[in-house]
């Protein structure tokens, strides 16, 4: 039986001859309780996970209203995350959100600077994940 994640993913997610871990954080557009509940179900189905300490994180906020508050939580959920993480990438933000959401995990010295990238197409974005970009 296929398992899928709390936001509705399969988990994992094949492509390309890869896994993925889809996050859908999109279309939650201001619902931003759901959206923190949601996060936070996601992250203990991720720190549960038993000895996946390489996870390819896909984040989709498409649909997403991302204020300061929402940027802060995705940031420490992230930090909180990251020993599990081999890569993320977020899909789904403009050109400002980009940046306060770099601004954020520099602030809070997330590990992963060289494994987080954004992109606007999200197949990009999974081929990235994947190695084949």
């Amino acid at each position: 039986m296929l398992k899928k994640s709390p936001s509705g993913s399969l988990c994992p997610y094949y492509y390309m001859g890869g896994e993925l871990h889809p996050l859908k954080y999109g279309s939650f557009f201001k619902d931003k309780n759901r959206l923190f509940k949601i996060m936070e179900e996601e992250e203990a189905f991720i720190l549960n996970a038993p000895g996946e300490n390489n996870r390819r994180i896909w984040i989709d906020l498409y649909e997403t209203t991302i204020d300061n508050e929402v940027i802060e939580k995705l940031a420490a959920h992230i930090l909180r995350i990251q020993n599990k993480i081999f890569k993320v990438c977020f899909v789904g933000c403009g050109f400002f959100t980009k940046q306060k959401i770099r601004k954020a995990m520099a602030y809070i010295k997330l590990d992963l600077a060289d494994q987080v990238r954004f992109f606007s197409d999200p197949e990009t974005a999974k081929m990235w994940l994947v190695g084949k970009y």
